[in-house]
């Protein structure tokens, strides 16, 4: 059986880059599986050398990555080489391409996870793609959507009426956050919308450390990392509290040229393969990220999930399944409540279930 998978994959974001990973080894369960690769040129900018667009925010990127282009050259190499060497590519489509069929020889179509069905993220004047809602794939053909996510979003009275057109012909729909089932559920009242997990807590912890050739064993120096996207004031005064009560050196990881506060070591060159492994070996985590949050769930790791207000809502989701809803920080006063350890025994066990219970959504789809 062959199976073609749109997603977001060719980005410098670790998130995307490894969900679209797992949701591939997890398809791969049914069949030989196929990304396409979709050329969406606001996404594929992200894989630009030295970004530029005509607006105050293009020229401080610009500045940006002839400033830091060193580690944004090494930086780049390392994603180029695992989205190669993983992701089973098709030949590279625009849009006009797949409307016209040339990527019709295969039996099942999944559009999968991150922030697809959220215009703001696929979209430079914030419209919804329908490639991203699978609309090159002919009626007769099956095609379903796993843990796809709208984000914080929300539509519009005509977005609703093109997002239910869209999704009309689709065999079975799922999405990562429960709110965004709400609001599909809404738009689609005849249909049912399932709640999975992000693909990336499709993969054990073991699956992800024999994957990337991780040994679980003692560090040789224990350090709390930091993975940060948007770099609020809240998660700066939570690596100023955190080192100091735990008394551990701060490891950064992120894309930018300046560190997001007082630490130890940046890390701005990272490829997946490194950003897996500094989170398999790191002692506590400090994120604001979903994605970051979610490694930390499943590589069993003391965290913290600081709030970015309104983009909360997909850690609130996943934390609120899993019974640890008092490890998002929403303001200062929150680090003293934090409990120091995770009681892993039970949430790993929630986390089984859920996992398994996604697992057997998508082979319901398969086979339906």
């Amino acid at each position: 059986m062959k199976i073609a998978l749109v997603t977001i994959h060719k980005v410098t974001n670790y998130g995307a880059v490894l969900q679209a990973y797992a949701t591939k080894v997890a398809l791969s369960k049914h069949g030989e599986v196929s990304i396409i690769d979709y050329q969406n040129r606001h996404l594929a900018q992200h894989m630009d050398l030295v970004r530029f667009e005509l607006s105050v925010h293009g020229i401080k990127m610009l500045a940006h990555d002839l400033l830091n282009l060193p580690n944004r050259y090494k930086l780049l190499l390392r994603f180029r080489k695992f989205i190669s060497s993983n992701m089973s590519l098709t030949n590279e489509f625009k849009s006009s391409e797949l409307l016209e069929g040339k990527a019709d020889n295969f039996d099942i179509y999944v559009c999968g996870s991150d922030q697809i069905w959220n215009p703001g993220v696929v979209s430079a004047i914030r419209k919804l793609d329908p490639i991203f809602f699978l609309s090159f794939v002919k009626s007769d053909s099956k095609k379903f959507s796993f843990a796809s996510s709208i984000g914080h979003h929300q539509y519009s009275e005509d977005e609703k009426k093109e997002v239910r057109k869209l999704l009309k012909d689709f065999s079975m729909i799922s999405v990562r956050e429960k709110d965004g089932q709400i609001k599909l559920q809404e738009i689609l009242p005849e249909k049912d919308v399932y709640h999975v997990v992000d693909p990336t807590l499709l993969l054990s912890k073991k699956e992800w450390y024999d994957s990337f050739n991780i040994k679980e064993e003692e560090p040789n120096e224990n350090y709390i990392l930091v993975y940060s996207v948007p770099r609020t004031t809240l998660i700066k005064k939570a690596i100023e509290f955190f080192a100091k009560k735990l008394d551990m050196k701060i490891v950064a990881i992120d894309r930018m040229l300046l560190p997001i506060t007082k630490i130890d070591m940046h890390v701005r060159d990272a490829g997946p393969n490194e950003f897996i492994h500094l989170y398999a070996n790191a002692s506590f985590v400090i994120t604001d990220s979903f994605h970051g949050t979610c490694f930390a769930v499943n590589f069993e790791k003391p965290f913290a999930c600081i709030s970015a207000n309104e983009k909360a809502n997909r850690q609130e989701s996943l934390l609120e399944l899993l019974g640890l809803r008092e490890r998002i920080m929403y303001k200062e006063n929150d680090f003293n409540t934090l409990p120091s350890l995770v009681d892993y025994v039970s949430v790993t066990r929630k986390l089984e279930i859920i996992r398994n219970a996604s697992l057997q959504y998508i082979a319901a789809a398969v086979d339906k």
